[in-house]
């Protein structure tokens, strides 16, 4: 690879615009802020129409993950005033509220209900559709999978990280199945109760989900099924089931990682809908990202997502480790030219494997999943296998390989609550443009577990709240 070329160009591309599919669908938030109903142009009355729904933008290629983003430890605002109130601004500080409008949008939860809702129009219809009932069963299995990873999301925002002590106490969100909208809303459900139906969802789903789903990596499949049980029991702490189910996925789908060596730069990069080493494809939402200098440094100066994903470096097309480690705030900016996916992929389900691995001390096992992904991630000339016989040292190179893979998709939130249910993670502090600290996430606090949007108990008084002081 050329790296002087390939830098070059890299500095001289400022934006990428991130063009998305219309929905034929017009949408309009229902008062209680659970479901949306559409105003269609097209009654579903056949199988081909509810295929139709499922490729609906609004389903498939919502872009989310943004407000997810900047609730992280990688990111930084170098402008942001210490008096501050903006939306983003707010999420940024984690603010107990990110609007004190009711009727502001309440931001992540719509979104994630408005797909549920989507989902639910599939599960409710489906039966009485014209067409084959194996046509039938493969839409609603994948309708089952789709409400199912939207939960998943939903309950590691509004529910306490999965403790197993605790889970059938700790409130977490309510678990909609209706597209009814004058239907009574459920109350709020346990983190146990949703990550139940989430895999009772997934299980009953998988018998008749399709086995490919190469040309188009958004809709569900067997493979996409298993790598999203991976993560549910990753997420519950359940680290076996978490590695047998990431082998299943890649037993049944694709298992290759896409190897950044054999690519001139991040427009090489296929598009999500058929790429490669996705198993389950999502779009994240916005363009860009300032990251933090810590995370930013942290990087091997060889590895080619630092190269292919951050730019506008203030230096000479082919860095040194010296001018790098001169960096100030804001001067790079983390491009998404290459759609980051927040669905699974193969180096998810390597990862999961690997972390498996390292904390049931198979340090042999968990090297060689390191192997194969971050050869696929280090310039082919400078790289070398990463070997420890250290158990604590092995598990933080995964984590950290974690941090690399997935920075801006949302998943780095998710890992930053499990840690520190765990005590592995330090404070993380805000600082203003003059590097005062503006807001500080304690360990143990109870911000890792946001709060309902006021907008939605508005409609609900009666919910209780997660409570936490600002």
């Amino acid at each position: 690879m050329d790296m002087i070329k390939f830098m070059t160009m890299k500095n001289n591309i400022y934006q990428y615009l991130i063009t998305v599919l219309l929905s034929a669908f017009l949408l309009v938030s229902c008062d209680n802020y659970l479901d949306v109903e559409p105003k269609g142009i097209q009654v579903l009355e056949a199988v081909q129409d509810y295929n139709q729904w499922l490729n609906c933008a609004v389903v498939m290629y919502t872009p989310k993950s943004e407000e997810l983003n900047l609730l992280a430890d990688n990111v930084d605002n170098p402008d942001i005033l210490m008096t501050s109130e903006s939306t983003t601004d707010r999420i940024y500080t984690w603010k107990n509220q990110f609007s004190e409008e009711v009727k502001a949008d309440p931001l992540i939860w719509a979104d994630h209900y408005r797909s549920i809702y989507y989902f639910n129009t599939v599960l409710e219809g489906i039966d009485d559709a014209k067409g084959s009932e194996l046509e039938k069963k493969s839409l609603k299995a994948e309708a089952l999978l789709g409400r199912a990873f939207e939960y998943l999301y939903l309950v590691n925002i509004y529910g306490k990280p999965y403790n197993s002590s605790s889970a059938n106490e700790d409130l977490s969100v309510p678990f909609v199945t209706s597209n009814d909208i004058n239907d009574p809303v459920p109350l709020r459900s346990t983190v146990q109760e949703i990550y139940n139906h989430i895999i009772t969802d997934i299980t009953t789903a998988i018998p008749d989900l399709p086995q490919d789903n190469s040309q188009n990596r958004f809709r569900g499949s067997i493979a996409a099924a298993y790598s999203v049980l991976a993560r549910v029991y990753l997420y519950m702490g359940n680290y076996t089931k978490a590695s047998q189910n990431a082998q299943l996925a890649l037993d049944n789908g694709p298992n290759n990682v896409m190897d950044f060596n054999e690519m001139f730069c991040v427009y090489d990069m296929p598009e999500l809908l058929i790429r490669s080493d996705a198993i389950y494809a999502r779009f994240t939402s916005n363009l860009q990202e300032i990251p933090s200098l810590a995370y930013l440094q942290s990087f091997d100066m060889t590895d080619l997502r630092l190269l292919f994903f951050f730019f506008d470096y203030p230096f000479s097309p082919v860095p040194d480790q010296e001018a790098f480690s001169l960096l100030s705030r804001g001067e790079v900016m983390y491009s998404r030219n290459a759609y980051p996916n927040r669905g699974t992929s193969v180096a998810e389900m390597r990862l999961i494997i690997a972390e498996t691995a390292a904390r049931a001390n198979d340090l042999s096992s968990a090297c060689n999943e390191l192997d194969l992904i971050r050869k696929c991630r280090i310039l082919s000339d400078s790289y070398v296998k990463y070997v420890s016989n250290n158990q604590e040292d092995v598990l933080q190179k995964v984590l950290q390989e974690r941090a690399f893979e997935f920075p801006y998709c949302g998943m780095r939130w998710f890992d930053m609550r499990r840690l520190d249910a765990e005590g592995r993670m330090q404070a993380v502090n805000r600082h203003d443009g003059s590097g005062n600290i503006i807001a500080t996430l304690s360990p143990g606090s109870p911000k890792y577990t946001l709060q309902i949007p006021i907008q939605v108990l508005y409609y609900n008084p009666d919910w209780p709240q997660n409570l936490w002081a600002e």
